[in-house]
């Protein structure tokens, strides 16, 4: 019995074993082609992979590059031992492109990462550290095409030179140039209008490079944005009634709530507050819930109108007797009210001037605390603006 199961026992130990280690080799080549987002257990699983050593050195070189400091004698004789074992693999010479320009090296790092893309033209790594090179040191229309070239490769590709490009776009000159690009990189020009947006002292910039085309992320609503922040209220609002399409928008806009693609702030906007919500009921009206801990703004609008006297009217259902609830007009530049309506059931009405000193206002719905926390639940709905240059 025994001389018969001996042998077959130590078959399946064997198959046992090797099985055991196929299956470990199996989750370290899994690892390994998911370093880059669990790098950690890539490292532990199978730290002398050449990808695993190559990131290894890539992560070593980025922390010294972020104290100015150079790379020690081990990870330059990693990566001479790397090129020696594969000559034709780019990522030595990207690592030591790395660690060149980290050291200043700027022209010895440009010819190691040519010799990088030169091995391998998809990698995006090297596509990167090129395109900002170039970028940084002036040669734009060379970085462009890195740029392109990094877009093709990957869906989002312009975080890090970002900054450069829109820098470079200020210059006198460069709208052509990013214009013809644009128009092969369609992704880029949304990401590179909406940085530019963020200041509205780029505004003639940015519509001189937009190409009409519908963009995600749409850096519209970020020039109106900026602008209506930086007191150009006019401008902001005649450039989101074009943007829009809207012929001869009314002062207040929207007073039924509906469903619109024009965006805020000439446009309603409802935050987002702990303190309570307003929602379009998708009926003309705005369904409003507020606890009365604390005061909110529920909804807001900016309006652009001229000195004289208006009246605000809206009616408001159901509820009993005034809820902590009203609507407060102010200049823009000031927190002072031009006007606070208290909300009640039924028709509420009040009556307002606009200085000659208001270029614009915002007309908010504020849920107004009191001395005890008491929740209102109601609907706003008809809600009118009249007066010498309403409607």
């Amino acid at each position: 019995m025994r001389g018969r199961g001996g042998p077959g026992l130590v078959v399946v130990a064997v198959i046992a074993v090797v099985a055991a280690v196929l299956a470990f080799q199996v989750i370290r080549t899994a690892a390994v082609a998911d370093r880059q987002r669990r790098p950690a257990l890539a490292m532990a699983l199978w730290p002398s992979h050449p990808r695993v050593v190559v990131d290894r050195m890539l992560l070593a070189i980025a922390a010294l590059a972020a104290r100015n400091g150079s790379a020690p004698p081990e990870i330059q004789a990693s990566i001479r031992e790397a090129a020696n074992k594969a000559p034709l693999s780019p990522d030595p010479f990207l690592i030591a492109g790395a660690v060149a320009e980290s050291e200043g090296r700027g022209a010895a790092a440009e010819r190691l990462l040519l010799a990088a893309r030169d091995r391998d033209p998809r990698s995006r790594g090297t596509r990167f550290l090129l395109a900002e090179r170039y970028i940084r040191t002036g040669r734009v229309a060379a970085g462009l095409m890195e740029m392109q070239a990094l877009v093709s490769l990957q869906a989002r590709g312009t975080e890090g030179f970002g900054p450069a490009v829109a820098a470079y776009a200020r210059t006198p000159g460069a709208v052509p140039e990013l214009r013809a690009f644009f128009a092969k990189a369609p992704r880029v020009e949304a990401a590179i209008l909406t940085l530019l947006a963020t200041d509205a002292a780029n505004a003639d910039l940015v519509l001189s490079l937009a190409s009409g085309r519908p963009a995600e992320p749409d850096w519209r609503p970020q020039l109106v944005a900026s602008l209506a922040s930086a007191g150009q209220y006019a401008r902001a609002r005649a450039l989101w009634t074009q943007f829009y399409r809207l012929h001869e928008p009314p002062a207040l806009f929207n007073p039924g709530f509906a469903e619109t693609a024009a965006s805020p702030p000439f446009s309603w906007s409802f935050p987002q507050t702990a303190e309570g919500v307003a929602e379009p009921n998708g009926k003309g009206g705005l369904d409003v819930l507020y606890y009365g801990r604390a005061n909110a703004v529920l909804a807001s609008q900016l309006l652009v109108l001229k000195p004289g006297r208006y009246r605000l009217a809206a009616e408001t259902s159901p509820g009993d007797g005034e809820a902590g609830v009203s609507w407060i007009a102010r200049c823009a530049d000031s927190p002072q009210p031009l006007l606070t309506l208290r909300l009640r059931p039924g028709t509420t009405a009040g009556e307002f001037s606009v200085p000659p000193n208001c270029q614009a206002q915002w007309l908010e719905l504020q849920g107004v605390a009191g001395e005890l926390p008491r929740v209102s639940e109601l609907t706003v709905r008809g809600l009118r603006l009249a007066g010498s240059a309403g409607e």
